[in-house]
């Protein structure tokens, strides 16, 4: 199944006239049949804003949390789910309202959306229609948040201005939400495309064991 982390990739328009499959789509896809084949995925643990996301996580969700007055609780792995065509873990889930939000920590004040548009990147957007159409949900939230670095992260040649939130900046002023609307249309072509991706995923499987059997004949 494709994760709503990877749609974005796979609802990508190829470059050559008449291709199904971008590049882009085509690395994605050899990467889950690569997980299929051995159980192993690409971590991204080295890539420092990947890291301060998952370092500041309880933080953001402690951020939004005080500026929309909620008590949100992370999803637990648990939580996870499918639908066999795609499948999908955000962040937060607010029942009462019938909307998602999934956090996202900026790098730094000088990669921090200043607005909504900024935020509403087309990658994450098909991530937030994945966890629509898994937990059926009308609404979600992109949530960037403005947060301090851990020192950790930071090399002693990086300057620090832009990694630490004077606390003179209100709360209101250190996250920026991209807001999405369930659209049918537009998930019935993304599952649609997702299904198609994961019958190539299974064709590469099995093309690599024919493959690879020939070296014993």
């Amino acid at each position: 199944m494709i994760r709503c982390s990877s749609i974005s990739k796979i609802m990508t328009k190829p470059r050559t006239k008449g291709a199904e499959w971008s590049e882009t789509a085509k690395g994605a896809m050899l990467e889950a049949a690569r997980e299929q084949l051995f159980g192993v995925r690409k971590s991204l643990d080295d890539v420092k804003c990947i890291q301060k996301g998952v370092m500041c996580e309880d933080e953001g969700i402690q951020l939004y949390n005080d500026v929309f007055l909620y008590d949100l609780k992370k999803v637990e792995a648990s939580e996870r789910r499918c639908n066999w065509i795609i499948t999908g873990e955000p962040d937060l889930i607010a029942l009462g309202s019938q909307k998602g939000v999934d956090i996202k920590v900026a790098w730094s004040l000088l990669t921090f959306p200043l607005t909504a548009e900024q935020a509403g990147k087309k990658e994450y957007e098909f991530q937030a229609r994945g966890y629509m159409a898994l937990f059926d949900l009308p609404e979600w939230e992109i949530a960037y948040c403005a947060l301090n670095t851990p020192d950790d992260l930071l090399k002693p040649w990086d300057d620090p201005t832009p990694h630490y939130i004077d606390e003179s900046i209100p709360k209101h002023h250190r996250i920026t939400v991209a807001r999405y609307t369930r659209d049918m249309d537009i998930e019935k072509d993304m599952l649609a495309k997702c299904q198609k991706a994961n019958q190539w995923i299974e064709e590469a499987v099995k093309g690599f064991a024919t493959e690879h059997d020939e070296y014993l004949k």
